[in-house]
């Protein structure tokens, strides 16, 4: 065989090949649809290896299933016969906001038997990303789309002192309505429970000038989507005198990413808030703790035997638990409350503006609706139940680290004394 390459030109090529696949800077491996691995580089090894599972690396679809479920029902439901399914999917290992593991995924389609995955290390590229908060160019778009926009101005208790027909335009409301009011009147009643007026005027106060965005309500009762400026006005001694105040609908722009946002940020099988959404959206009520110290809550959630009803029913019927599970937590969650899966049969809810009795109250709603009544899944009729961990943020757990290692630990415990529970952190520092 040595001979025919060698007098083909074909045993350097190959050489070649093989030198490329084990230098190369990122994890290479060629798959079948199954996600059964035909071959793989060592650094595909070395990054994958220590995600947990079989010695062997010998399907990346169930190496992966814990951290991102999603890529196997990319692969899946991907249609065209070759092209690439997902591009730099990241894969967050661990929970870890300051010292994140993340690895990007690729998987390309090469013919209908045959995908490509490239696995790359990009932990320090994510650590070093700063969260920036984008604000729009918003004096460029006064002038090139001014019907968008409201302008009107508080007094310096925050009370609507000046109104005029641009608000008119926007929300229906006529200035005898508006005089005197203050900024709840234009929010959603959920809204004025997460983006409250007073935090935005707060923060004005602080940093000069605030922006947020937030579901407004017309005079009519219709919502739309609005962007919001509040700037503080000074007198000449530094006093605040007054906030202008600068309403934007971004319904259209909003609903036109909204769809994209949907499939970037979403479990595949559930619906819920993917891992990777879930600690952007933590950092942020985080953030928000640290400047307002508004109360912040989670609930770990873990299936019970989940494990024994896949092996007794099979993984359409615990695809369908996992499924009813979202359903069943949303019934009891506000709006504003993000239940996200983290992997497997482990869920976590974010509550904000949830303080450490609120949040026991909640998680034993959730405890309750999850184990209501069986899961139809085809013939089946599957009774199942959760143990829950709550932990709520304070100056011992400050940050989303701490915060979601007392939450295990209060997981764990309600699995030690006997499942289908709620358990809660302990007093760090009792009085």
């Amino acid at each position: 065989m040595s001979d025919i390459l060698a007098g083909s030109g074909l045993e350097a090529d190959y050489e070649l090949l093989l030198s490329f696949l084990y230098m190369c800077p990122a994890g290479l491996l060629q798959i079948d649809p199954s996600g059964a691995v035909r071959m793989a580089n060592p650094l595909a090894a070395q990054l994958l290896l220590p995600l947990g599972g079989s010695p062997v690396l010998d399907n990346l679809f169930e190496r992966l299933e814990t951290f991102a479920p999603e890529i196997r029902n990319l692969a899946s439901s991907y249609s065209a016969p070759r092209g690439t399914i997902c591009a730099s999917h990241r894969v967050f290992v661990n929970k870890s906001w300051s010292n994140p593991e993340v690895l990007s995924i690729s998987l390309l389609r090469v013919d209908r038997d045959c995908l490509m995955a490239v696995v790359t290390d990009i932990s320090l590229q994510v650590k070093q990303e700063r969260q920036l908060k984008q604000t729009e160019s918003w004096f460029e778009a006064i002038f090139t789309g001014v019907n968008d926009f409201a302008f009107f101005a508080l007094d310096r208790y925050g009370l609507i002192e000046e109104w005029n027909s641009s608000g008119l335009r926007q929300t229906g409301f006529e200035t005898a309505e508006m005089l005197g009011r203050t900024l709840h009147c234009l929010y959603a009643s959920d809204e004025n429970i997460r983006h409250k007026p007073e935090l935005q005027l707060e923060a004005a106060r602080r940093e000069g000038w605030h922006v947020d965005e937030g579901r407004c309500v017309r005079k009519d009762g219709s919502r739309y989507w609005s962007q919001s400026l509040v700037a503080a006005l000074r007198e000449e001694n530094g006093e605040i005198c007054g906030f202008s105040m600068v309403l934007r609908d971004i319904t259209e722009r909003r609903v036109t990413a909204a769809e994209v946002q949907r499939l970037l940020t979403t479990d595949h099988l559930t619906g819920a808030v993917n891992r990777a959404r879930f600690f952007e959206l933590a950092e942020t009520e985080i953030a928000r703790w640290h400047r307002h110290r508004r109360p912040l809550s989670v609930v770990m959630i873990d299936l019970d035997h989940f494990k024994h009803v896949n092996d007794t029913s099979g993984h359409a019927a615990g695809d369908q638990v996992l499924r009813v599970t979202v359903e069943r937590c949303r019934t009891v969650l506000r709006s504003f409350d993000i239940v996200a899966r983290m992997g497997g049969e482990e869920f976590v809810i974010l509550l904000p503006g949830t303080d450490d009795l609120e949040v026991v109250e909640i998680a034993e709603q959730i405890r309750a609706v999850i184990a209501t009544e069986p899961v139809v899944a085809g013939d089946l009729l599957l009774a199942i139940t959760a143990s829950l961990g709550c932990a709520t943020i304070s100056e011992d757990a400050e940050d989303l680290d701490a915060l979601l290692k007392l939450a295990d630990e209060a997981l764990y415990r309600a699995k030690r004394r006997g499942r289908n529970r709620v358990e809660t952190q302990p007093v760090l520092n009792p009085p």
